[in-house]
Parts: C-alpha cells; structure tokens; sequence
C-alpha cells in the first residue's frame, strides 16, 4: 500500500510551492494513493521532516521546492528504503534537468502517481548527502548573490545577474584536488564535482555526467583572463566550454580538496555547507526516484 508524504518548503521560488498546495490535494484525492501534506517552518525542518517518515508509515516522500529542499529532503531519507518524488519550484530546479522531470505541477504529480524509478548516485561531502554537484570557488559568492537578489530578480535571471557581477570581481583562489589519488595543485576559478549535469539555473557545468554510472564527473575551470573567463561563460549553458584551453575535465570516485591560503566556501546542491577542506565520494547504495 503506498503512502505518500509531501513536503512543501513555503518559500521557495518566491513562494511558488504554497501555491501548488491546493494542485496537488485535489489531483492526490482523486487516486486511492493515501497521502499527507506538511509544510516546513524553518531551515532544517524539512530534514526532520522526511526523518520522521519512514517510523510514520511513508513509503514515498515528495519533495516540493527547489535544489535546498531536495538536499535537506535526502538528507532526511537516505538508507531508510524510502522513494523520493521530486515536483520543482524552486530557482534553479537543476537536478531535475538531468532527471528531465517535468517542471509543470500536473505532470510532475503524474510521475510520481505513476510510480516508474530510477535508481540514482548518492554523493557524501563531509557529513552530509547530496544529488546534484559540489563546488568550490566563484559559485559560493554566486550562491551569496543570488540569496540577497532572488526576490526582486526571479529564476534563471536572477543566477546570470549574480554571475555576472561575480566575474568582474571574483579572484581565482589556490588548492590542492586530489582526484582519486592523484594530487593537483590549481588556481582555479571553479571546481565543480557532479552527480548532475547542471548546476546555477540550467549551466551545463558538466554535460558527460551521468547520474547512475557510479562517478563523478569534474570541471576545473583555471585562472585565466578575465576577459577570456567573460567570453567563457556563455559556453557553459551548452556544454561547450569543456574544449576550452584553462578548462580541465575528469572522472572519479573520490575527490578531496584543501585551500592553500584562505578557506573555500563548500556549495552543496545550493548550500553553503561549510568551509575545505571537503573529502567527496559516491555513497555504497542508491536512492530511487519517481522519474
């Protein structure tokens, strides 16, 4: 018998999800799918939350936001045998690319009614779970900006606002990166370590990657010229900007990274997590997804 939880973070999207509440009583009512809404009251909650599913009788737990709402969801029912839905309203909504999730309310709820999954990845940084990608350097003050602006700014605009003033100003930062054993030393604009393709509101920061092969795919994008790091950055919407000199790519399991000088802001699927040192690796088990 399935029994299904949906979390709503109320504020994401600007609000977006709070308006989806009503959309999916209606549509879950007219299935015989038995079927709970909770809405999230802080940052962290919706963790406790999906914590709480598996001991009340879930099968399934339907994350209704953006990227955050996804990590802190997984977070919640990694290894407890519990099948995520994924209904996207958040700013970015880009692990949902690779997984080509429909972003319109009736037919996300349609996928998960109609119970076809995928088994994906699971990433661990430090201590914490996560889908998508990991990253160091320019996209932690792009995370900042587009806090501080998404609610006069709203989806992809407002991440392409926040990038841009981030590339006139941001300054490449030196590390070490250790990729399945094998020690760099980068100074390096962006590391970006991916489950995902996509990461800030649809760049194709790592278009190789895929999310059940058991890998991260890995983009190092290396100090360069301002202007050249300028022109570069339209490139990464489609991928392209792997061909370009000063932009490395790679393919591993494990991944540690350590600042030389000051320390890197670690961004996970969205979250400014904590400060490198950061140690990454692919979780023993996957997590299934209503796709």
């Amino acid at each position: 018998m399935r029994k299904i939880l949906f979390v709503v973070n109320p504020v994401a999207g600007s609000g977006k999800s709070k308006t989806y509440i009503n959309i999916i009583n209606k549509r879950m009512k007219k299935t015989n799918i038995e079927f709970d809404i909770k809405i999230s009251s802080s940052i962290g909650n919706v963790t406790e939350l999906c914590k709480a599913a598996k001991s009340n009788g879930y099968t399934s737990v339907v994350s209704v936001g953006g990227d955050g709402t996804l990590f802190e969801a997984i977070n919640g029912i990694f290894g407890e045998n519990i099948k995520l839905g994924i209904i996207g309203s958040g700013t970015g909504n880009d692990f949902i690319r690779s997984l080509k999730i429909p972003l319109e309310i009736e037919k996300a709820l349609d996928v998960v009614i109609n119970k076809s999954t995928k088994f994906v990845d699971i990433g661990i940084v430090n201590d914490k779970y996560f889908l998508n990608v990991v990253s160091f350097g320019i996209d932690g003050e792009i995370v900042r900006l587009t806090d501080k602006i998404k609610n006069y700014i709203k989806g992809t605009s407002a991440y392409i606002t926040a990038t841009l003033k981030s590339l006139a100003t941001y300054k490449p930062k030196a590390m070490s990166i250790k990729i399945d054993g094998k020690l760099l030393h980068r100074e390096a604009y962006l590391v970006a370590v991916g489950n995902g393709k996509y990461f800030g509101g649809g760049m194709m920061v790592l278009p190789e990657a895929e999310i059940d092969d058991g890998l991260f795919d890995i983009c190092i994008v290396n100090k360069m010229n301002k202007l050249k790091l300028i022109a570069l950055f339209p490139s990464i919407f489609t991928g392209k900007h792997m061909s370009v000199s000063g932009v490395e790519n790679y393919r591993a399991k494990e991944i540690e990274i350590r600042s030389i000088k000051e320390k890197l802001v670690v961004n996970a699927d969205g979250n400014l997590i904590g400060p490198s040192p950061a140690l990454i690796k692919i979780a023993q088990s996957k997590l299934e997804i209503f796709v």
